[in-house]
This record gives structure tokens, C-alpha cells and sequence, in this order.
């Protein structure tokens, strides 16, 4: 499943960039509407610089582009398959060479509040800078170290730990050269819209 999703998200730049064309924008038009740096969506145009799902939904968003849309999938959304999901049918994904990989615990339903409930895996030595979203994020440690800076100030946490972000704080991820983190999260806010078909 990992693989088939890494191959739909191939060339995610050119689509961004190509999504920008069609609305005749410029950088500048887009960083202003995404709140992130020209510099940055150029580089992520490019395929030279790693993109979180915060800031591809933050890029979509602006586009008016829905990130399902860069997942292939075909058929109906069966509602009753979708009350259980089996270790093996969860959503994996990475989004381009960005070295957090998360797992998707359960499936969507158009009409489910909106809450997500997923696993992320941060890689030894990795650091993701300080970014915000709309909605709440809670985290529960289930291996590994992680450093969880706040509006400036780093705690680590240890498996066992837990941690709350309310909306719009601003927050990033460190983990130590020896050993990455495996977190359990559960976020207010929908950044991948999983489309008919996929689980």
C-alpha cells in the first residue's frame, strides 16, 4: 500500500506548479494566499525541498485543489467496510522525499466530524520547523524520543508521554541522532481528503 501511494504522489511538484499555471498565478500570489515563502514553493515546485502535510494542505487549500485528487482511486466508498480497517488496508503515506512517514488508522466518511486519527514516524536525527494549523493536535508517544518545540520552548517526551497543541500554535519536531519516535496523534483538522477507493 506505501508503494502505491509513494508512486501516485511522484511528481507532486509539477502538479502544484502546474495548478498554479492554470490560475495564472505567480509565486508571490501564492505565498500570499498559502502564507508560505515564495522561496519555499519554488523549491517544493522543484522537487528540492520536503513538504509536511501541513503545508500541502495549506498549498491545496489555496489552490482550491483537493489532496485526494493526487491519490488514483476507483469505486464507491462502501460505508460499512469503512467502521473497520484492518492493519493492513490503512493509508500510508509520505509525501515526497520528507522523511516522516504517517499511517492512517481509520477510514473517512464524508460526513464523520472532522477528526483524524493516525500515526506518525519520525526517522533519527530528523527536524521539522515550526509550522501551524487550524486544528487541535493531541499525541501520545509510543516509542522512541521525541523534542516537541512550543512557540520556542523544547520538551522532550518519552513513550508513555502525552501532549496537547491547541489551534494555530506554532510548534516543530526534533528527534536525536540515535533513535527516531513513533506518535500516536489525533488531529481536528482534515489535511488528506482520502478518496472513494482508497481504505
Amino acid at each position: 500500500m506505501l508503494v502505491d501511494i509513494l508512486k501516485s504522489m511522484d511528481g507532486l511538484g509539477q502538479q502544484l506548479r502546474e495548478a498554479r499555471l492554470r490560475k495564472d498565478w505567480t509565486l508571490e500570489t501564492l505565498s500570499e494566499k498559502s502564507g508560505l515563502s515564495a522561496g519555499f514553493l519554488s523549491q517544493v515546485e522543484r522537487g528540492l525541498s520536503t513538504l509536511s502535510i501541513v503545508s500541502l494542505s495549506a498549498i491545496c487549500r489555496a489552490l482550491e485543489l483537493p489532496i485526494g485528487g493526487l491519490f488514483s482511486a476507483s469505486g464507491p466508498l462502501d460505508r460499512e467496510a469503512a467502521r473497520f480497517t484492518r492493519s493492513q488496508d490503512q493509508l500510508q503515506i509520505q509525501i515526497g522525499q520528507s522523511p516522516i512517514a504517517y499511517r492512517y488508522l481509520s477510514s473517512q466518511l464524508p460526513d464523520d466530524p472532522i477528526i483524524e486519527l493516525l500515526i506518525a514516524e519520525f526517522p533519527p536525527g530528523m527536524q521539522q520547523s515550526d509550522s501551524r494549523h487550524e486544528g487541535r493536535e493531541l499525541g501520545y508517544v509510543l516509542e522512541g524520543r521525541l523534542l516537541l518545540s512550543v512557540e520556542g520552548s523544547e520538551r522532550e517526551l518519552s513513550p508513555g508521554d502525552s501532549y496537547r497543541l491547541s489551534p494555530s500554535e506554532p510548534h516543530g519536531y526534533r528527534t536525536p541522532e540515535d533513535t527516531g519516535a513513533k506518535v500516536l496523534m489525533a488531529v481536528t483538522e482534515r489535511y488528506i481528503e482520502i478518496p472513494p477507493g482508497v481504505p
